[in-house]
């Protein structure tokens, strides 16, 4: 019965984590279907729309072309009629019935060209029925053209030139809603002397745009609920934001923005308190823009519907394979309920437990080979293991003595002179690892302070075998010369004798006269030390260990009485936090920056301060501080 349950875990685990895994990628299908579906819903009304915004605007092109084509004719037969005001009557006559798809046509004549017609004469012809047509003089003080914009404009243009006006209410010549076509006329002389127009029809328009929303609504799905927002439409607007054509009313804010923005590709905006996907296109030869608006709903719809349609079969398709894959995955980890009793034998450690056998050569019979090879393996492992951490064991004490030789070999007792109180001295070293290659000393000899710091490249025993030389040669130089830069360039020779590794020592060595205060002191490549906060100037030099025979400079400086000198390694400002930023110069000066209590105060502060900085960060570096300070009351 255990054996059942244990197979029975193990494969409704196998089974929910195939599902888990299909239903993700399901969702990630289902997902980039439904979004792939929406997005060619949303081309579809996109190409819509332009398809209508191009079959209006080119029958509206036609159109212009025709009439420009009449117009130019028209304006020349004008032009070879304005001898009376009767020939220019019956000149316009003839255009309009040649031309009777036309409302009408006019000239608009300069003040007072025919002073037997006073100042407006403007003769218009417009089909009164069928048949007849009607001759009218238009031109008066109370229709005064001349300050009319369409008047002003034609007047403007060139020769062959015109333009077609917004739609505007005529009480005088077509008496209905309608739109000009205004060219201007010139005499034999090639003066201007008057505007020509002719009045167009926009009946038209809103046909066509009555037909073409009947007919997208006819094949769309739409919401038929008489108080939903209307799905679709069109609508033309003038310059100024006026309806031409178009059956819904638009807030005046809203064409406003709509001319100004020229030409929409696909915007969604909020019109009439609903949300629709516009697109909008200035009309070529005109100043109308024609607008396309459907629905939001209308234009997802079928996307929608397409998306729960997949998602339906996919659900269905789902829970099929969900049962299929748990008979199938529960029979095929059978066998693995006999291998878990061997490998619970094995835990054991019984690794001469006998392992079951499998008549497929498949992966649970290679898994039954490995686990043969495992026992073989552990035999082996833990006879090794034992070896080993005997081995482990012994370099671990050997470090630990090592690491207790080296810090033996620092002076590590403070104070350092206690017979000599005027002198205040402290030091400090970090390893990063159980021995590093820090180092720091000093020595009294014949009333002189000797000492220095020092930082072997690289770490561990290899670096602590040449800080252990290192401070010996300090040591042995230093009682034979009081020569700052005469102790490192003799370490420096001898520390290049025999160097095939090629290890150097950033070196700092100081010789201090206790009577006056006078500093001697020479820098081999390593941090400048700090006087009383302020950075002492130190020459470049070489480190110790690269170039044999090299000199070094020495200076000199005067240390006043109740001055400290604190020398350090770049461990102190290379040490790291988390975001793996530098402690710095900066965190470093604003420490020890006024301080005035003793040495092992500063020291104990500054170890301090980078313990905080560096929180639970790894020590990357060895650390060393050393501070020196003469009392002053010596």
């Amino acid at each position: 019965m255990r054996m059942f349950k244990t197979k029975s875990k193990l494969s409704q685990r196998i089974t929910w984590r195939v599902i888990a895994i299909m239903g993700f990628f399901n969702v990630f299908i289902i997902g980039a279907v439904f979004f792939f579906d929406l997005a060619i819903s949303e081309e579809g009304s996109r190409t819509r729309a332009q398809y209508l915004i191009d079959g209006i605007g080119s029958r509206l092109v036609t159109m212009l072309r025709a009439v420009e084509i009449a117009s130019t004719n028209n304006v020349a037969e004008i032009e070879d009629n304005l001898g009376s005001p009767e020939q220019v009557f019956d000149a316009l006559e003839h255009e309009i019935r040649l031309n009777n798809r036309y409302l009408g046509c006019f000239v608009a004549f300069e003040p007072d060209y025919y002073k037997s017609q006073g100042r407006w004469f403007e003769p218009y012809v417009r089909i009164s029925d069928t048949i007849n047509v009607e001759r009218v003089q238009t031109g008066s003080a109370q229709h005064d053209y001349f300050s009319q914009e369409w008047y002003v404009k034609g007047f403007s243009l060139e020769r062959g030139k015109g333009f077609l006006t917004d739609p505007y209410l005529d009480k005088d010549g077509g008496r209905r809603i309608l739109s000009t076509y205004v060219s201007p006329v010139f005499d034999r002389q090639g003066r201007k002397v008057g505007v020509y127009g002719i009045d167009l029809n926009l009946d038209w328009l809103e046909t066509t745009i009555a037909n073409e929303e009947k007919t997208i609504k006819m094949w769309e799905p739409v919401d038929e609920d008489q108080d939903a927002p209307n799905p679709f439409f069109i609508q033309i607007i003038d310059s100024k934001g006026h309806k031409i054509a178009g059956s819904e009313v638009i807030d005046t804010a809203l064409l406003q923005e709509i001319l100004q923005k020229d030409n929409i590709k696909f915007k969604s905006m909020v019109i009439n308190d609903a949300h629709y996907c516009v697109t909008s296109r200035r009309l070529a030869g005109t100043n109308w823009t024609l607008i396309v608006a459907q629905h939001r709903r209308m234009v997802y719809m079928s996307g929608v519907a397409l998306g729960i349609v997949i998602i339906f079969f996919m659900t269905v398709g789902g829970i099929a394979v969900f049962f299929f894959m748990r008979w199938s995955i529960r029979r095929a980890t059978k066998p693995l309920v006999f291998l878990s009793d061997s490998a619970r034998e094995v835990a054991k450690g019984n690794f001469d437990t006998q392992l079951p056998t499998f008549k497929h050569d498949d992966e649970i019979a290679h898994l039954r080979d490995s686990f043969d090879t495992m026992q073989q393996s552990l035999k082996r492992y833990v006879e090794e293991l034992k070896a080993s951490t005997a081995a482990k064991a012994s370099i671990e004490s050997e470090l630990n003595v090592a690491h207790d030789i080296q810090m033996s070999m620092l002076p590590m007792v403070f104070p350092a002179f206690p017979d000599r109180p005027e002198i205040d001295l402290y030091g400090k070293l970090m390893p990063a690892k159980a021995v590093g290659g820090d180092l720091y000393d000093f020595l009294l000899h014949e009333e002189k302070l000797y000492f220095c710091i020092g930082d072997v490249s690289g770490k561990g025993v290899p670096a602590s075998l040449v800080m252990a030389v290192t401070r010996t040669l300090f040591r042995n130089i230093a009682v034979h010369t009081d020569s700052p830069s005469h102790i490192v360039e003799t370490m420096n020779d001898c520390i290049n004798e025999g160097n095939d590794e090629s290890m150097f020592v950033t070196l700092f060595v100081g010789v201090l006269d206790l009577a006056t205060g006078h500093l001697h002191y020479c820098n081999a490549g390593h941090n400048a030390p700090y006087v009383q906060g302020v950075q002492l100037p130190c020459n470049a030099n070489l480190p110790v260990g690269i170039i044999a025979g090299r000199k070094f400079t020495e200076q000199e400086t005067d240390i006043a009485p109740g001055t400290t000198i604190f020398l350090y390694t770049d461990g102190l400002t290379e040490a790291e936090n988390a975001r793996h930023e530098l402690f710095g110069e900066e965190r470093l000066e604003n420490a020890i920056s006024g301080f005035t209590g003793s040495t092992q105060e500063l020291i104990e502060t500054m170890t301090a301060a980078v313990r905080q900085f560096a929180g639970n960060t790894e020590q990357s570096d060895d650390l060393t501080m050393l501070a020196i300070k003469l009392s002053d009351n010596q």
